[in-house]
Parts: C-alpha cells; structure tokens; sequence
C-alpha cells in the first residue's frame, strides 16, 4: 500500500527540502518506487534533482488527476521520480479554493498514483492555509523539521493546536531537529532543557553541515555524493525510524 509522507513546516528556512531529498533518496536505494512532489514553487527539490520545472501546467487538471504521467519525471536516480515545481503553483491556494471539496483535492489526487509508487514524499511550502490542510489531510506520516530554537518550538505547537482545531490527524506525526550547531549556545541550552519535553520530537539531531550545503553544488542527494558524512549517517538514522513506520 503506498503511503505518502509530507515535511512541512510553518516556518521556512529549517531544512525541509533537504530533508526531503535526503529521506526519499534513501527509500529509493532500498528498492522502493519513490516519488517526491516538488510543491514549492522555488522549485529546490526539482534543482537539486537535476530536473527541469515544469512549464505551464493546467492546475486543475493537475488536481484533478488527469494526464498525471506526463508531469512525472525520472530523476538521475534508480527508483526516484519527480513531480517537478513550476511557478504557477502560486496559484495553488486560488485553484483549491475555487474547486468543490478542495480541502480533500490533494488526497485524491494522489490516489491516483498508487498503483505507480510505493512511497509519496511531498516537500512543502511553509505556512498555513487551504494548500497546508490539504497536504495534511493527505499524509499519512508528517513529518516536521525543527531548529533548536524556542522558536520553532513554538511553530511546532501552532502546528499542533491547527490540526486539533480542524480536525486533521494524520496517522503518525513527528518532529525532528535540524541544522544543529552544538557550537551555538542557544542550541545546547535547548537540547539540555527542552528536547525532552516536546511530545512527539524523535532523538535525532540533522547537524548543520557544509555536506548538506553543498547539494546545491552537486545536485545530488548528499546521501549519495557523501554517504559517509555525519549529515547522511543523521539522515539514515532518520529513515530507520520512518521506515518502521512505514512498515507498521
């Protein structure tokens, strides 16, 4: 059964979208038929894998489910599909408005890749709104990368309160750390006084690396271009536990 798996955030800036490659390219490796939908319209994902956005797309259409196999892209990587960016995703929000039962557009829309894929990853824009609950409605583990900050803290319980104000509970919800800097103060009086008091935040900490940064030059996962860096060992221990999940 495909599961579909989302990182979102309310705050940008905290290393979904590398997360996001990261976490899929590692399904992919194990064998699995991944997808990841690039949802940000500034297209990161779609950069790092190589891939060109698309041009155009009719929204609806997309929504709707039609002509879906002519929008997926193979990445470079064995098992790893793209759903590219494309700038008229801004228009996103507007689209699902106007569309009857747009709140649940995502989740049917996925449907209709099932029988393609094994595993959904979708990298989200930041923020709430029509296009967040969609999302959320439509994941089955979500999966929400934090900053050792009190700050993301704080997003992480706006986060929380939304979904039980609307009734969103998707099956598994996580938080993780990342971009960690054992370095900064204000990071370890976080770990040593917070981490353990935040419900659902797994012990895993994503180092803020210069590996990590220099998918940008690579293009490449960094699971793969420097698989034996601390950032990819953090990733992979990462994916174990999502991996259970999944298997549950």
């Amino acid at each position: 059964m495909t599961k579909t798996i989302a990182l979102f955030s309310i705050k940008g800036g905290v290393g979904k979208t590398a997360s996001a490659v990261n976490l899929a390219a590692l399904s992919s490796l194990h064998g699995r038929r991944t997808l990841i939908w690039d949802l940000d319209p500034q297209g990161a994902s779609t950069w790092y894998l190589r891939t060109a956005a698309l041009d155009g797309v009719s929204l609806k259409k997309l929504l709707k489910g039609k002509k879906l196999g002519k929008t997926l892209r193979k990445t470079p990587h064995r098992n790893l599909w793209l759903l590219p960016s494309d700038p008229v995703y801004r228009d996103m929000e507007r689209t699902l408005d106007e569309m009857k039962h747009g709140e649940f557009q995502i989740a049917r829309m996925l449907e209709e890749l099932h029988d393609e894929f094994d595993e959904i990853w979708i990298d989200c824009p930041p923020g709430m709104s029509l296009l967040a609950d969609n999302i959320l409605r439509a994941a089955e583990i979500l999966l929400v990368p934090m900053i050792p900050t009190h700050l993301s803290q704080r997003t992480w319980q706006q986060l929380s309160e939304h979904m039980d104000r609307e009734r969103i509970h998707p099956r598994h919800v996580h938080a993780f750390l990342t971009m960690v800097d054992r370095r900064r103060v204000l990071h370890r009086d976080f770990l040593a006084q917070q981490q353990g008091h935040i419900k659902g935040l797994w012990e895993v900490e994503i180092p803020y690396a210069s590996a990590v940064e220099q998918m940008g030059v690579d293009r490449m996962p960094t699971v793969f271009s420097q698989p034996r860096s601390p950032a990819a060992q953090a990733y992979f221990e990462l994916w174990k536990k999502i991996d259970a999940l999944i298997d549950d």
